[in-house]
């Protein structure tokens, strides 16, 4: 297994509140991905709290022998959640400040366990094309299953950043799970939504495509994120099996 992470300021901001950590300490790879919100730093503070706490629980965790992997992600990210909830209630500088989050563990015997809360994305790129793993918590997405909103409407839709569930906005947090088949040749990829609200999944597909390294497409993700115009920070998380 090969991994390649990236993070980009863009084009219009001026901080980065994404953050990604790693962790191969343990017996599973750990990855995880976040898009931090809030005033003047919160959102950064959010975002990099949240992903080194949530690397550090799962190596605590995946110590211990017992338990699934869904349970001990679930875990993690109630950890984080926890923590960057207290921040924000105890500090008035961090008020109302969270983060969207993404993890990835990477088994062997099973494929990728994914964890997902927020409007951040996990795709994987496999021999049949790219496909979503994860489903956007956010009112876009709301209203596009409820029929009052269109794909295509959703792209330009002046609330379509509001998302509906974040670590630490709230005391505790739902965490979706989902286990995908990860075979050799496969890219999961990882991603902030500065991708994909500003690259094609059929731009993204084909970057993927291309016979080049992991380092190779970040960029090239990140780059094209940047021409059509970079409005957001762009991070990506790619692994290879």
């Amino acid at each position: 297994m090969e991994h390649y992470e990236l993070s980009d300021i863009g084009r219009l901001r001026e901080q980065n509140q994404d953050a990604y950590a790693v962790s191969e300490a343990g017996r599973y790879p750990v990855f995880v991905l976040c898009d931090g919100m809030g005033g003047h730093r919160a959102g950064e503070i959010a975002s990099t709290e949240a992903a080194s706490d949530i690397v550090k629980t799962m190596e605590d965790l995946m110590a211990e022998d017992d338990g699934s992997l869904f349970v001990k992600i679930t875990s993690a990210v109630s950890h984080a959640n926890n923590h960057v909830y207290s921040m924000s209630v105890s500090e008035p500088a961090y008020g109302g400040m969270g983060t969207t989050c993404d993890v990835c563990v990477v088994s062997q015997e099973d494929g990728a366990y994914i964890g997902h809360v927020g409007d951040s994305r996990v795709y994987i790129f496999n021999g049949h094309g790219l496909y979503q793993i994860t489903k956007d918590h956010s009112l876009v997405e709301e209203m596009i299953d409820q029929g009052r909103l269109t794909r295509d409407e959703a792209l330009t839709y002046e609330r379509r950043n509001y998302i509906t569930r974040a670590i630490g906005t709230q005391a505790t947090v739902q965490t979706d799970t989902y286990l995908v088949s990860f075979k050799p040749g496969d890219i999961i990829l990882m991603c902030s939504d500065g991708l994909t609200n500003m690259v094609a999944e059929i731009d993204i597909a084909y970057i993927l495509s291309d016979k080049t390294g992991l380092e190779d497409k970040a960029r090239r993700l990140i780059e094209l994120a940047n021409d059509n115009g970079g409005q957001d920070n762009i991070t990506v998380v790619l692994i290879k099996r």
